[in-house]
């Protein structure tokens, strides 16, 4: 056999196209579905309680009247959780995207009680007041199976929770807001 040095450049080529190919995978890999990989398919509960909460109007809003008809995001969140704080401004981000049939609430788990502190934090953000619900006795944590926050719901059109998410993902990403604007289908 001759090997000569078209054959051997060859050879190189083609083992740096691939080599190249397999690292741009790579990469892709760790950046992409870290996130993804915490949205999982809801087995401990199937429809949310028939619960009511305050929101930041003090009206009481009754969770299975409110979420009828609309996708709906439910984000667990507490003003002593970083995690939680970081993901407020792009949760809104999110829900200013997605369309009139979406709703994201947000239900305050501070068990200080401190009502003009979440009402500063979320006026400070500019979030819709309406849309923030308090539940300052944690009765969230038994009737919604919470293991901490945040943890994240998302329930479709008919009030049947699908996902469930613990800890912080990227709503930012193009793929999962479009999952979410064709209603959050199992593919």
């Amino acid at each position: 056999m001759i090997i000569s040095i078209k054959n051997i450049f060859n050879f190189f080529s083609y083992f740096s196209i691939i080599s190249l190919m397999f690292y741009n995978i790579s990469c892709f890999a760790d950046t992409f579905p870290a996130s993804i990989k915490k949205i999982k398919k809801e087995t401990q509960l199937q429809y949310i309680p028939d619960i009511s909460f305050s929101n930041l109007n003090n009206k009481t809003l009754n969770l299975n009247e409110t979420l009828k008809n609309n996708i709906t995001i439910i984000n667990f969140w507490a003003l002593w959780c970083a995690p939680c704080v970081k993901e407020m401004p792009i949760l809104k981000e999110l829900s200013e995207k997605l369309d009139n049939n979406s709703i994201i609430l947000f239900i305050n788990q501070d068990n200080s009680k401190d009502y003009d502190r979440v009402k500063n934090f979320i006026k400070k953000i500019d979030i819709n007041k309406t849309n923030v619900l308090v539940d300052f006795d944690m009765q969230s944590n038994k009737n919604f199976m919470l293991r901490g926050i945040p943890t994240t719901l998302i329930l479709d059109n008919m009030g049947k929770v699908l996902w469930r998410i613990e800890g912080v993902i990227d709503w930012t990403d193009k793929n999962l807001i479009a999952w979410l604007k064709e209603g959050a289908k199992n593919n």
